[in-house]
C-alpha cells in the first residue's frame, strides 16, 4: 500500500522544566516490507543540538538536546510510506527445531539472546502456553496463529494513551489491556516456549477503527528463513501491508517514540497527540 503518514506529540509542562537529552524514535524503518520514500521532523522549539544514528537494535533514532528551559516539546512528522508485504505466510522455515515446542533455535542462539528473556515469568502465562499448545498440535506456526486469535477473542482492548504496558499477569487476570498490553503478553507467552519474540511500534491503517489516531503496537517473531514476522494479537492477525513499523527491541522502553527525563519539581506533564494516516493508492473504478 501506498501510505501517507502525519503525526504529531505535544507535551505540555505546568511550569518551566529543563530538558534532558532526549532520544526520538519516529522515523519508519526501511527494510524489505517498506520502502520509506520521504520523511521530515520538526521540532519545536528548536534543540541546541540533533544527532541522527542507529541504536543498538538498528532502529533509526535522533538525539535532541536543549539549553534552556522549556514548557513545551512538540514534534511532527510527515512522511510517505510504500508497503510491499501483501502475503505475510509466502516462507520457507529453514530450521526443523523450531517448528515444535519448546523451539531451539541453533545458528542465532546467541544473538537471540535478549528476545529471549522473560522480565516477569509467570506460572498463569505458563499455563495458559501449554493450554494454546495442547491445542495447536504442540506445532509453532499453529500455535502462533492460535495465540494471536485467543487474544483477541479473549483479552478486551482498551485505549490507554500513556503509561507503561501491564505485566503478562495482570492482563491476563484484567482479561483487558491497550494494544501495548497485548503485545507484551504474546511475547511472554511467546518466550515461555522458546519463541525469539520482539515488541513493535508503529502504525495501523485502518479506516473507521476507533484507535486509530494514535500510535500501536504489536510483535514479532524470529523464524529462521522468514526472519522477524509479526503478529497483531489487538486484531488477531498477521501482519502484513496495511502496519507501518518505526521501531523494534526486545523491551517497550527499546520501541518508545521519545525517551528521556527532565529536571523539575512539581511538574504536571498533558501529551496531546494526532495522527493521520491516508491511502495514496489510486481509486478503484
Amino acid at each position: 500500500m501506498h501510505l501517507e503518514v502525519k503525526h504529531q506529540l505535544r507535551y505540555l509542562y505546568s511550569k518551566e522544566i529543563f530538558l534532558e537529552p532526549n532520544v526520538v524514535r519516529l522515523r519508519p524503518r526501511d527494510d524489505a516490507f517498506q520502502k520509506l520514500e520521504s520523511f521530515c521532523m520538526e521540532i519545536l522549539p528548536h534543540p541546541e543540538g540533533h544527532s541522527d544514528s542507529l541504536d543498538a537494535f538498528n532502529n533509526y533514532q535522533s538525539q535532541i538536546w536543549f539549553g534552556n528551559k522549556q514548557s513545551t516539546l512538540t514534534l511532527k512528522t510527515h512522511f510517505k510510506i510504500q508497503t510491499t508485504l501483501t502475503n505475510p505466510f509466502h516462507y520457507l522455515i529453514t530450521d526443523p527445531l523450531v517448528l515444535k515446542l519448546p523451539a531451539r533455535y541453533s545458528a542465532e542462539k546467541a544473538a537471540l539472546a535478549p528476545y529471549l528473556h522473560r522480565t516477569h515469568p509467570d506460572a498463569a502465562v505458563d499455563e495458559l502456553a501449554q493450554t494454546l499448545l495442547n491445542e495447536s498440535d504442540d506445532n509453532t506456526l499453529n500455535f502462533l496463529y492460535h495465540m494471536t486469535d485467543y487474544i483477541h477473542r479473549n483479552i478486551q482492548q482498551t485505549i490507554r494513551a500513556v503509561g507503561d504496558p501491564l505485566t503478562p499477569n495482570k492482563t491476563l487476570r484484567r482479561k483487558e489491556g491497550a494494544c501495548r498490553d497485548l503485545a507484551v503478553l504474546f511475547i511472554d507467552l511467546c518466550r515461555s516456549l522458546g519463541i525469539a519474540a520482539r515488541f513493535v511500534s508503529g502504525y495501523k491503517y485502518q479506516p473507521g477503527a476507533r484507535d486509530v489516531h494514535e500510535l500501536h503496537a504489536w510483535a514479532e517473531v524470529y523464524l529462521p528463513g522468514a526472519g522477524w514476522r509479526g503478529y497483531d494479537p489487538s486484531l488477531g492477525l498477521a501482519v502484513a501491508d496495511h502496519h507501518i513499523a518505526l521501531c523494534a527491541g526486545p523491551n517497550p522502553q527499546d520501541a518508545a517514540a521519545l525517551s528521556g527525563t527532565f529536571r523539575g519539581t512539581d511538574v504536571l506533564t498533558r501529551l496531546d497527540y494526532e495522527v493521520e494516516i491516508k491511502s495514496l493508492e489510486p481509486a478503484k473504478k
